[in-house]
């Protein structure tokens, strides 16, 4: 977040910062003046026409790409160019607690160094000063042996946990971070669990941690020390969807969840095929139900059907369709024997299925086009679908 101009003002001469939050001070705001990297850095909070220290008043970020990316003259980079590079550099690796961290290293220079072999305990270990950390403080803190530091911080350690840390990627810095890691340290559990891997996704230990059964499936640990993120939030959210579903349809064929089976599973794949056949046993079943009350053809297609282009004329063929092509198309199936809506099994120009809907004026509606999970049909598969159905007088064309 970026502070607007008209709320912060750099004093070139003493090289301050200070920045009005919110009202004016005589009318219920504050004003924060961040001290000058000769003074040794550190906040000022406005307090009764004077200034007192408290480093707990600011944690806007000073350093960061943003900040970089704003007009020299923006006050908030005036105050940043006015600091040592090598300061900002080391800075910019942290999302809060930055102004606590200027006034380490300006106390304590040699505590760059831990910056770089240790971010994440040079980080938390900011977060154990007071509001108004004296150099004394600053350095009776980082000259401590690491494995003290971290005691301090969780109340037990040893040289495995400092290791642990050191495999940690893509940290948050956030306080809520530093709450959640505390825990994390102190639960030897699930440390055993999660403490030989060579690198670690902190958002992915974050959904470990917090929805524990994840850390129990056997095809998920290997998403702790995945490459992207976004890859493994994105195969996670598809194994505990397939997951959901056994649970659900199992519960709907009154027949018992294979829970152990799903979690010593080691693949994707694996779980994806139970849920395929636990899906066509309930296919099954919803077919013969239906059928025994309803019926199993449907009424003949209104529209003429081409080799790539098949109407789909009983129920069973419909619910198979909903499987293979992964979407709920099955819901029509009461429609469709209505003669209420008509579906159809697309193989070009892309595999798809269409939906075509007899409104109450009697005319036909072109509803849906869905590809495999709900896909957005191409521009080319529609085309190729209206110039099919212009032959029939009567029909209409609805894009979703």
């Amino acid at each position: 977040m970026i502070i607007d101009p008209e709320y912060c003002k750099f004093d070139p001469a003493t090289q301050r910062l200070i920045v009005s939050m919110g009202l004016a001070p005589d009318q219920g705001g504050f004003q924060v003046r961040l001290r000058s990297w000769n003074e040794g850095g550190g906040v000022e909070l406005r307090e009764g026409g004077g200034w007192k220290r408290n480093d707990d008043a600011f944690d806007y970020p000073i350093a960061s790409d943003d900040v970089f990316d704003l007009e020299p003259d923006h006050p908030v980079r005036a105050y940043h160019d006015a600091l040592p590079a090598d300061v900002t550099s080391v800075l910019r690796r942290f999302r809060s607690m930055q102004c606590r961290l200027m006034h380490v290293i300006g106390q304590f220079p040699e505590s760059k160094e831990m910056a770089g072999s240790a971010p994440i305990l040079f980080w938390l270990a900011s977060n154990m000063l007071g509001p108004a950390p004296s150099k004394a403080d600053v350095r009776k803190l980082y000259t401590r042996r690491r494995v003290s530091i971290l005691e301090s911080f969780c109340g037990a350690s040893n040289r495995s946990l400092l290791k642990f840390l050191s495999k940690i990627r893509e940290f948050g810095y956030s306080l809520k971070d530093l709450e959640l890691l505390r825990r994390i340290l102190n639960d030897g559990e699930f440390l055993k669990k999660v403490r030989h891997y060579r690198q670690i996704n902190w958002p992915v230990l974050k959904v470990f941690y917090t929805q524990r059964y994840v850390m129990d499936l056997g095809c998920a640990k290997d998403c702790l020390a995945a490459d992207s993120c976004r890859d493994a939030f994105r195969y996670l959210y598809k194994v505990c969807r397939d997951i959901r579903d056994i649970r659900m349809m199992c519960k709907m064929l009154e027949r018992e969840n294979p829970e152990r089976q799903v979690l010593a599973m080691k693949s994707a794949f694996q779980i994806r095929d139970l849920h395929d056949k636990i899906a066509r046993d309930l296919s099954k079943k919803e077919k013969e139900t239906i059928i025994a009350h309803y019926g199993e053809v449907f009424p003949p297609s209104p529209l003429k059907e081409t080799k790539d282009i098949e109407y789909i004329s009983n129920v069973g063929d419909l619910l198979e369709e909903g499987l293979v092509m992964r979407h709920c198309v099955g819901e029509f199936v009461y429609q469709a024997l209505r003669g209420d809506v008509f579906i159809y099994r697309v193989h070009a120009p892309e595999r798809s299925t269409l939906a075509v809907q007899r409104s109450a004026d009697g005319e036909f509606r072109m509803e849906q086009v869905k590809l495999y999970r709900n896909g957005k049909a191409s521009k080319e598969t529609w085309n190729v679908l209206i110039g099919w159905v212009s032959g029939v007088d009567t029909c209409t064309i609805t894009r979703p």
